[in-house]
């Protein structure tokens, strides 16, 4: 019997990148390139973690049509939902657009930069 997976979802994208977190753990500041810890048990960015959420949602090359059309509208519905997340509020289109940036290359460098904030000590 073939093997069927479940259609791609950014609520199944999201979840995946949260249960990597959950597994490996989350690292945030300025040294985020760890010799020695790369790989599944090393702590990541929340970018990383989307990717892997990403992957896991991916159909198979061999599959054709429908599959693919719903995996890039909860790819991108994913990222807005997460960028929205980590920015406080909607991102504003205008940014994107004065740096001369996709709307997408916006949104994972928004990711890329907040898991490169150094970790404020609370107190």
């Amino acid at each position: 019997m073939p093997h069927r997976r479940i259609a791609a979802t950014p609520a199944r994208i999201l979840t995946a990148a949260a249960d990597h977190i959950e597994r490996v753990g989350l690292y945030q500041g300025d040294h985020l390139w760890q010799p020695g810890r790369m790989g599944d048990t090393a702590p990541c960015t929340v970018l990383h973690a989307w990717e892997r959420g990403v992957r896991s949602a991916r159909p198979r090359w061999s599959v054709r049509g429908e599959p693919w059309n719903v995996f890039h509208r909860a790819l991108a519905d994913s990222l807005v939902v997460l960028s929205n997340h980590i920015n406080g509020r909607p991102v504003s289109g205008v940014r994107w657009r004065k740096l001369r940036l996709t709307e997408d290359a916006y949104r994972r460098t928004l990711l890329w930069c907040w898991g490169d904030e150094p970790v404020k000590n609370m107190v």
